[in-house]
């Protein structure tokens, strides 16, 4: 069985998604949402392609024989940009003084993917505040994109049905039971949802304030930097932006050393890059590899790891 992607033959797995064919290719397609542990959530709109001439979400259809595909047509690229717009809706961009700027976070690599200048829709602000009541990891409404994958994660992979979102609230954000603390929630702290997280909205606790050379500054310090960013961003747009904090992720490496190691609570033989600053743990992420099924992506004891020396 073939499809044709841009204009090229390509032999289908069987039972394979389309966007997983088209990422197999080497084709480059933003996909905000899209998680391979985690199947099509389909919230995003950032994987649209056509498909014999009709628009689709890439991450939703199977790739099928002799389907026609075309990534860069002028309607799927519109319909593209309309939805990661939308997107930056519900996410501010002030990447340089994040923790989480470390060349992975999904948001980021897709303003620069699809070249984003500047946003139609302005960004707008959740009535919210950041809970810190989990011991391993923090969420900030404010950043969150309402993407879902934390949501899968929790209620398909692990099971603990602990997180959702409430799509008819007015400023809808992910729930810990239903409204609770995450604190007091039913969150076992497996750390899942923070590994899946396409941004900043989740991140562990101990990366706060240590992994970037300006996010230890005062509150009041890099709210003045991110105000500076906002007043010349029309003028100058976000490529220029993003290149300065780009700069800054690659200075990050001198100062973070990530290790691989193997976790021995059982013989699964699960792998992780533990991310650490001088003798001190910052991250410990789990490794893409044959040894650990989906599910086993976090174990509980992956996040409940000592603020301390490592060796």
């Amino acid at each position: 069985m073939t499809a044709t992607i841009n204009g090229k033959a390509q032999a289908i797995h069987l039972g394979e998604r389309l966007i997983d064919l088209i990422n197999r290719c080497g084709v480059e397609l933003p996909q905000v949402c899209y998680h391979p542990q985690l199947g099509p959530i389909q919230s995003c709109d950032t994987c649209m392609v056509e498909v014999d001439g009709k628009l689709l979400r890439a991450c939703g259809a199977m790739a099928a024989d002799g389907m026609t595909v075309v990534t860069s047509s002028p309607h799927a690229d519109a319909a593209r940009r309309e939805a990661f717009d939308r997107i930056l809706g519900n996410h501010m961009l002030y990447c340089t003084v994040c923790d989480n700027n470390n060349g992975n976070c999904t948001v980021h690599n897709t303003t620069r993917l699809l070249d984003v200048e500047h946003q139609q829709i302005p960004y707008r602000p959740k009535p919210y505040e950041v809970d810190m009541s989990n011991p391993f990891y923090r969420y900030d409404p404010d950043q969150c994109i309402l993407c879902g994958r934390c949501v899968q994660a929790c209620q398909t992979l692990e099971v603990n049905e602990t997180l959702s979102i409430n799509w008819e609230d007015s400023h809808p954000r992910v729930l810990w039971d239903g409204g609770a603390l995450i604190g007091e929630s039913s969150c076992v702290s497996c750390g899942h949802c923070v590994t899946v997280c396409p941004c900043n909205a989740l991140m562990e606790k101990h990366m706060l304030g240590e992994a970037g050379y300006f996010t230890s500054l005062s509150k009041a310090a890099l709210n003045g930097m991110i105000d500076i960013v906002k007043e010349i961003e029309p003028e100058i747009g976000y490529g220029s932006i993003l290149k300065l904090s780009e700069m800054e992720s690659t200075m990050r490496d001198s100062r973070i050393k990530r290790t691989k190691t193997v976790c021995t609570y059982c013989g699964v033989g699960c792998s992780f890059d533990v991310w650490t600053k001088d003798r001190q743990i910052l991250k410990v992420e789990p490794e893409h590899g044959p040894a650990r099924p989906p599910h086993q992506a976090a174990h509980p004891r992956r996040r409940q790891l000592p603020r301390g020396l490592v060796g």
